[in-house]
């Protein structure tokens, strides 16, 4: 099946048709408030074992899910902390943040102590396919482990490229870097990448 690209706001025939791609295990590449991201939905584990295939990543090495919402976290999260929210919500750029207590039926997303990384995007097309998909969507780098990122579309390479179903070319405002990423333990944020 040829790569679907689409490169301006999704029509809903073209959003309908995309969401029925990821829900039946698509993988697909879009820009976010970041950088180029791979993706797929966070909640088919198959499609995640894809991903890490394509980047050639190790499974040790969990995936940024990206979400549309603080309030949804805690359908992935046990006993999430108020406080962690408060914090992440107060920052100007979404951080990426490590949630501990990683819900069971998610572990796949989580890394050995059973955290797992959450950013809330404000990209209003991101969250309508987010709100469609009803799950967040993996975040990652659109390169292969190791290699640099993409700061534009046209630094992604060809094996990237051919390896995915969906190409989401819209345009948006991107920093051109990767989030920070950070925890919140008692009240004190710990940066892992700032």
């Amino acid at each position: 099946m040829p790569t679907k690209v689409y490169s301006k706001k999704l029509l809903s025939k073209e959003l309908n048709t995309l969401i029925d791609d990821l829900n039946n295990g698509g993988i697909i590449i879009y820009p976010t408030e970041t950088i180029w991201a791979i993706g797929c939905k966070s909640t088919l584990k198959k499609s995640v074992e894809r991903i890490y295939s394509i980047k050639n990543r190790s499974e040790t090495s969990p995936f940024i899910n990206i979400i549309d919402s603080y309030l949804n976290i805690s359908k992935y999260v046990h006993n999430i902390d108020s406080e962690i929210i408060r914090i992440a919500r107060e920052i100007d750029n979404p951080p990426t943040v490590i949630y501990p207590n990683c819900k069971k039926e998610f572990n796949y997303l989580s890394n050995a102590k059973n955290e797992i990384a959450f950013r809330v995007t404000p990209n209003k097309q991101i969250i309508e396919i987010i709100n469609e998909l009803n799950a967040p969507l993996i975040s990652t780098s659109a390169n292969i482990s190791g290699d640099d990122f993409p700061t534009d579309f046209n630094n992604i390479s060809s094996s990237i490229l051919n390896a995915v179903d969906v190409i989401l070319k819209f345009e948006i405002e991107s920093s051109g870097k990767p989030s920070s990423i950070m925890k919140i333990k008692n009240g004190e944020i710990e940066y892992l990448r700032k």
